[in-house]
Order: structure tokens, then C-alpha cells, then sequence
């Protein structure tokens, strides 16, 4: 017999047997926490998944220090919702948004994965103290983006938008992005800053060969969303 639960309650689920365990470690009086928090965020199944090679696309070559490369693919998940908000901005069809919402909200998912992003990156948050407050902030992050990939599969239909359908949309993007800034703030900002700018560096280097190639087409990069802050 297979049990199912919602993608929901399988965040919720993962989010308290972390903080069921720290809150166990609180109780200990191990001299290293560090290394106490680590062999407890690396014995929840999920994070162990992530501890293998996670290639987004066949000629993808990740970062070698793995926060960097969890840090570069939660900046990522960021800059995607800022894409997806402009699909549904400019939308004026439910058919036309949930086709390609529903193709670019999967790549999202498949290829950042950022649950399990958020319980690795869990291992290094500043103060340890704040853990509860930080993965609480993670786990937020990732169930509104799952909101967004779950209301795109099933909610939209067809012909023009009904009223608050793109506010619900818009609403768990921004709740996606702004969430993941609160997490990020507990990350070392070192490893944050260099991941961004990958991020950067990359993004002009795909507008360079763009722009370079006359049957290319327009490509028109998103603002991305802590340039803004």
C-alpha cells in the first residue's frame, strides 16, 4: 500500500522534523553545534538526495563548493519568479499563461529543486540560534512556488482571466521571492554574493551571444530582484 500526501503536507512534514531536531539538539550540550546540526540535517532523507551531483542540464558544470552551488540555484528560483510574474503581467488568456507556465514552472522545479536547496543550505545558517526562523522562512518560500506550480496545473482553463486569478498567481511569486530573501539572510554573505554573481556574469554572457546572433530572436532578461534592493 502507497501512501500519498499533498505537496503541502510534505513540506510541512519535512519542516517539523527539522525542527524537531533542533530543537532536541538545543537540549544537548554537544561542544561542536555545528557538526551536531550537520549529521541532523544530513540524516533527513531529502538532504541526503542533494548530497549527489545535481546537473540541471547535460552541460551544466556546478560550482564546486556546494553552499555556492545551493546559494547559485536559490538565485535562480528568484529570478524565475520575476520571469513568471511578467508572463502573467502581460497575459491576457488562461490557455495561452498555463502553457507556458506550466512548461517554464517545471523546469523551475526539476532543475533547482529548491526544497531540497533550502533543508542543505539549512546546514549553514548564521546564528545557529536562528535556525527555526530561518528554515520556517525556506520552507514558506517553497511551498508558495508550490502554490503557484499546483493553481498553474489545475486552476487555469480557459478564455479571458476571472477576477483575483492573476493576484493568487502574482501573490505566491512575490511570497516565493521575498521569503527566500529572508532565508538567504542567514547564509554567508560571501558565498551569497559570489553565487549572485555567477548569476550576473552568466546573464550577460547569454545576452552577448544573443545579441550576436542575428536568428537569436529578442531576448529581454528580467531586472534581477536583488539589484533592487
Amino acid at each position: 500500500m502507497t501512501l500519498k500526501i499533498s505537496s503541502f503536507s510534505y513540506i510541512c512534514l519535512v519542516s517539523l522534523l527539522l525542527t524537531a531536531k533542533v530543537l532536541a539538539l538545543s537540549l544537548t550540550n554537544s561542544p561542536n553545534r555545528r557538526d551536531a546540526i550537520q549529521r541532523i540535517i544530513l540524516a533527513t532523507p531529502i538532504a541526503t538526495a542533494l548530497t549527489q551531483a545535481t546537473q540541471p542540464a547535460l552541460a551544466y558544470t556546478p560550482d564546486p563548493d556546494p553552499l555556492r552551488e545551493s546559494l547559485y540555484l536559490m538565485s535562480r528560483v528568484q529570478e524565475a519568479t520575476v520571469q513568471q510574474e511578467r508572463f502573467v503581467n502581460k497575459a491576457t488568456e488562461q490557455d495561452v499563461l498555463k502553457n507556458k507556465m506550466k512548461l517554464t514552472l517545471r523546469l523551475v522545479e526539476k532543475n533547482y529543486r529548491l526544497l531540497d536547496q533550502i533543508t542543505f543550505a539549512a546546514e549553514y545558517v548564521t546564528p545557529t540560534s536562528a535556525l527555526v526562523d530561518a528554515t520556517t522562512a525556506g520552507f514558506e518560500s517553497a511551498e508558495a512556488l508550490q502554490n503557484a506550480i499546483d493553481y498553474v496545473k489545475s486552476d487555469l482553463n480557459s478564455g479571458p482571466f476571472e477576477k483575483d486569478q492573476k493576484e493568487y498567481l502574482t501573490s505566491n511569486l512575490t511570497e516565493c521571492r521575498e521569503r527566500l530573501f529572508d532565508f538567504l539572510s542567514y547564509m554567508p554573505p560571501d558565498k551569497l554574493q559570489a553565487a549572485r554573481k555567477r548569476v550576473e556574469e552568466e546573464n550577460v554572457a547569454n545576452r552577448d551571444e544573443f545579441d550576436g546572433d542575428s536568428d537569436a530572436g529578442v531576448y529581454n532578461p528580467v531586472v534581477l530582484p536583488w539589484k533592487n534592493r
